[in-house]
């Protein structure tokens, strides 16, 4: 088994200080988790955890999963330009739909 995925965010008050959204990194956390996360604002990095808590770079598959959610990010938020989600929460669950798709299968 390889090393586990761990985030960390550059900014821990990210939020209050004003920076924006990271749509790609809480989706993506998100999806690993499999569940929703609180929003996670400003840059992040990822990384991978070695069992004794130290810090390793991210297996293949889990690297392909961070470039793929990124790119499936970018593509849905260009869609919306001119295909607007009805409601906040219907956003929500398409991104979060389509990152848990990226992270289960192979594309």
């Amino acid at each position: 088994m390889g090393p586990e995925k761990l985030f960390t965010a550059t900014h821990g008050n990210g939020q209050s200080i004003g920076l924006q959204q990271n749509l790609a990194a809480w989706v993506l956390a998100s999806a690993w988790r499999g569940m929703t996360l609180y929003p996670l604002h400003g840059p992040a990095v990822i990384t991978g955890r070695t069992r004794d808590g130290g810090l390793a770079a991210l297996d293949d598959d889990l690297a392909q999963h961070a470039r793929t959610v990124a790119q499936t990010v970018r593509e849905t938020l260009i869609a919306w330009q001119a295909r607007h989600p009805a409601t906040n929460e219907t956003a929500i669950a398409e991104l979060l739909a389509y990152a848990f798709r990226d992270v289960t299968t192979d594309r």
